[in-house]
């Protein structure tokens, strides 16, 4: 259970699609297809609901510690390196506050670098990629 938890909240702190089509689903229509649109509720939508303790659309470093304390504990420095990143990436006016628009941009470059053949959605094998060379994507 410890697991699963600190798997699906790396996910959401990373912000990215890096999971496979299967549980939970974020393909939302069901057509096989994951589309940036249905990316950004997937990871933006559910990481402010699941992080943003006074719902101002934004997320704090405060905010956050939580996640991130369970995220070093149960993955060590391979997680603890990733949300550095999220950190050093995502906050682009290093104001120490992740906003919507900070993380629907680095959602979107993501899935732009995901989506190798630039059909608009994200397949399967294109999400599998995305794991493999999770943090070489910039």
């Amino acid at each position: 259970m410890k697991r699963l938890l600190l798997t699906a909240a790396l996910l959401a702190l990373a912000g990215s699609a890096h999971a496979q089509i299967g549980r939970p689903n974020p393909d939302t229509n069901g057509d096989g297809k994951l589309t940036l649109a249905e990316v950004k509720v997937a990871q933006v939508d559910n990481l402010l609901k699941r992080l943003d303790a006074n719902k101002d659309g934004k997320i704090s470093k405060a905010e956050s510690k939580p996640m991130e304390d369970l995220a070093a504990r149960f993955g060590g420095a391979k997680a603890t390196a990733q949300i550095t990143r999220m950190w050093t990436q995502g906050d682009s006016n290093k104001d120490s506050v992740l906003s919507r628009a900070e993380m629907e941009v680095a959602t979107q470059r993501r899935f732009e670098v995901g989506d190798t053949n630039r059909d608009g959605w994200l397949s399967k094998d294109e999400l599998a990629n995305m794991r493999k060379t999770r943090g070489r994507d910039g």
